[in-house]
C-alpha cells in the first residue's frame, strides 16, 4: 500500500474503534442510569435500543447515499452528528436529553463501519480488500474487548457522562480522511425517500418487535411489503430489485445472519453461565473474555492476508467451522473449568474475527459496482438483525425445561449446554450457505472473489 492508503486506513480503523466502544460502554453504566434517573430496568434499556435502532437503520441508508454522493462528505457529516451526539449527552441533566443523545450518536456513528467497509471495496484493489478488512476486524474485535473494561473503569472513577465524552475522540481521524479520501462527484440519481421511510421504519419495527410486542412485527411486515411493491414499480428505488434477486448475495446475507445470530447468542448466554454456574463476579467475567478478544485482534490482519492468499471462502469455511466446533466444546465442558471455557473463546473470537475479516469484500464481489454501497448497508443491517435475534431467542428458550441433549455433558445445568448446542448447530447449517454458494447456477456476476 502507498502513503495514502496507509493513513486511510489508520484513520479508518481509529474512527470504527470508537464507534465500537461507544456500543459496548454504555451496557456497563445503565446501573448507574437506573439508579440517577430511578427508571425500570425497560425503561432505562432505551438508552441501547434507541442507539440500536437508529444505527441499523442507518447503515442501509448511508450504504444508498453513498451509491450517489462522495464519501468524504458523508463521512463529514456522520462524524460531526456522532461528535454532537456525544457532547449532548455529556452535559445532560434530564433522561430525555440522554435518549436525544443517543439517537443523534446513533444517526451519525451509523455512517461509520457502512462508510468503512465501502471505501474498503472502492478504494483499494481485489487483492487487498482482504488485508485492509483484517485490519478493520483487528480493530473490531479489539473495541468488543477493551470496551466492557474500560467502561467499568471510567463510570467507576468519574462518572456515566464521561462516556459520552469518549467518543468525541473520533472528530480526530477528520482531518486526515479529508486529505486522503478520493475527490469524488455526485452520481446522477435521486434518493427515493418514500422506499427509505417505508424500508427505515419497517426494519425498525421489526426489530423492536423481536424485542418488545408482537404487534411491532405486524408492523413490520406490514410496512415491508408495501416497500417491496413500491420498488418493483418505482423508477429509481431506494433498493433496486435485482438486489434481491441476485441468488448469491441473498446466501450470503443469510450466512451473514446464522453467523451473527451464533456469536451474539453465546455473548449472551456466557456470562449468566460464568455466573451461575462458575460463580464469577462480573469483574472475572470480563477477564475471561478478555484474551480471546485480543488475540482475535491480533491475528485478524492475518486472517485477512489468507484471504488475499486462499480465497475469501476458504478462509469463512474454516472460521465457520472453528466457532461452530467452540460453541460445541462450551456445550460439552460447561461445568468443567472457566480456564477451558476462556480458551475456546480464543477460538470463536478468532473464527468470527476471520470472517468479518473476508465477508464483507467477498459481499462485494458479488455485486454491480453501482449497488455495493446499498448492498453492503443490507449487509450491516443482516448482521444487526441476526444479533438482535440471538440473544432474544436464546433467552425465552432458557426459560423452557429440556432434557440433556448434548451426550458429551457430563449433566447438570441441560438448558445453558443445550442452549449452546443450538448454536452451534445453526453455526454448522451456515456452512451449507456457503455451499450452495459456490454452485455454479447460482447467479454470479464478473467481478467474482477467488
Amino acid at each position: 500500500m502507498n502513503k495514502r492508503q496507509v493513513f486511510l486506513v489508520a484513520s479508518m480503523c481509529y474512527m470504527i474503534f470508537f464507534s465500537v466502544l461507544n456500543g459496548t460502554m454504555f451496557n456497563v453504566a445503565l446501573p448507574a442510569l437506573s439508579e440517577e434517573f430511578a427508571l425500570s430496568p425497560s425503561g432505562v434499556s432505551w438508552v441501547v435500543v434507541a442507539y440500536s435502532l437508529i444505527f441499523a437503520v442507518g447503515a442501509v441508508t448511508y450504504g444508498k447515499l453513498a451509491d450517489i454522493y462522495p464519501i468524504r462528505r458523508l463521512i463529514t457529516i456522520g462524524l460531526i452528528l456522532f461528535s454532537a451526539g456525544s457532547l449532548i449527552g455529556f452535559l445532560s441533566e434530564a433522561y430525555w436529553m440522554i435518549i436525544t443523545a443517543r439517537v443523534i450518536q446513533g444517526s451519525g456513528s451509523a455512517a461509520i463501519p457502512a462508510l468503512a467497509m465501502i471505501a474498503s471495496a472502492r478504494y483499494f484493489p481485489l487483492e487487498k480488500r482482504g488485508y485492509v478488512m483484517g485490519f478493520v476486524a483487528s480493530t473490531v474485535a479489539f473495541g468488543f474487548g477493551i470496551g466492557p473494561l474500560l467502561g467499568g473503569a471510567l463510570a467507576q472513577v468519574f462518572d456515566w457522562r464521561v462516556l459520552f465524552l469518549v467518543s468525541v475522540s473520533s472528530l480526530v481521524a477528520l482531518p486526515v480522511l479529508l486529505r486522503v479520501l478520493p475527490h469524488e462527484q455526485s452520481q446522477d440519481g435521486s434518493f427515493d425517500i418514500i422506499g427509505a421511510v417505508l424500508f427505515g421504519i419497517g426494519a425498525a419495527a421489526l426489530l423492536l418487535g423481536v424485542n418488545t410486542n408482537l404487534w411491532f412485527l405486524v408492523l413490520g411486515a406490514l410496512l415491508l411489503l408495501i416497500f417491496f411493491l413500491h420498488i418493483r414499480v418505482k423508477e429509481k428505488p431506494f433498493i433496486q430489485i435485482s438486489l434481491f434477486q441476485n441468488r448469491k448475495f441473498v446466501l450470503m446475507l443469510l450466512f451473514t445472519l446464522c453467523i451473527y445470530f451464533s456469536h451474539m447468542a453465546t455473548f449472551f448466554v456466557l456470562p449468566l453461565i460464568l455466573e451461575d454456574v462458575n460463580g464469577l463476579q462480573p469483574g472475572w467475567i470480563g477477564m475471561v473474555f478478555f484474551p480471546g478478544a485480543m488475540i482475535a485482534a491480533i491475528l485478524g490482519m492475518r486472517a485477512g492476508k489468507l484471504s488475499d492468499t486462499y480465497g475469501s471462502m476458504v478462509v469463512l469455511k474454516w472460521a465457520a467451522i472453528m466457532m461452530a466446533a467452540g460453541f460445541l466444546a462450551i456445550s460439552s465442558l460447561i461445568s468443567v473449568s472457566v480456564i477451558w471455557i476462556s480458551v475456546t473463546l480464543i477460538l470463536i473470537f478468532l473464527g468470527f474475527s476471520s470472517i468479518q475479516a473476508s465477508l464483507a469484500s467477498y459481499m462485494a464481489s458479488t455485486l454491480d459496482p453501482k449497488e455495493t454501497g446499498v448492498g453492503l448497508g443490507l449487509y450491516n443491517l443482516t448482521a444487526f438483525m441476526g444479533g438482535t435475534l440471538g440473544p432474544t431467542l436464546i433467552s425465552a428458550f432458557l426459560e423452557v425445561n429440556t432434557a440433556r441433549w448434548n451426550m458429551l455433558n457430563p449433566g447438570g445445568f441441560t438448558s445453558y449446554s443445550n442452549s449452546m448446542l443450538i448454536v452451534s448447530l445453526i453455526c454448522f447449517s451456515s456452512l451449507l450457505l456457503l455451499q450452495r454458494a459456490q454452485d455454479p447456477l447460482i447467479q454470479q456476476l464478473p467481478s467474482t472473489h477467488r
